[in-house]
């Protein structure tokens, strides 16, 4: 599965679901909205996740089959876009333990990066006063 991030007006999500052809801001296999909802876990350990793991803040398909446009709740780009240097460590150990990544056999070492990666998607979002997006396609 192919799961590219993008920064956009709030209305963005349906033009994401048909136009293929348009660049996304990052690109990964394998970051579907459940992994999401692991990482905001991560993050804030108070947070109900459950609807991003869902169809809650599903915005938008080309089909049954895909591709799958959601927005990423405004809470989470919150607190990904506040970590601070000291905080990554944590968060991606316990990232790296929950129920969607442990059988991927990832380290919290390993998750440092994507972390830092999804902290500049979010802080870029929010300092664009933007939406930030996932889409997902087979």
């Amino acid at each position: 599965m192919l799961t590219d991030f993008f920064v956009g007006p709030a209305d963005d999500g349906v033009a994401l679901s048909k136009d293929m052809a348009r660049t996304p801001s990052h690109r990964t296999n394998n970051a579907d909205n459940s992994v999401l909802a692991a990482l905001w876990k991560a993050v804030d350990q108070n947070a109900n996740a459950s609807g991003l793991a869902g169809e809650e803040f599903l915005v938008a398909m080309g089909s049954p089959e895909g591709p799958w446009v959601f927005a990423i709740p405004d809470e989470l780009v919150i607190r990904l876009d506040e970590l601070t240097e000291d905080s990554f460590a944590d968060a991606a150990d316990r990232w790296a333990q929950s129920k969607e990544l442990s059988y991927h056999s990832v380290s919290g070492k390993d998750l440092i990066e994507p972390l830092k990666t999804m902290t500049a998607l979010a802080s870029g979002a929010r300092s664009a006063e933007q939406k930030l997006f996932l889409r997902m396609t087979m």
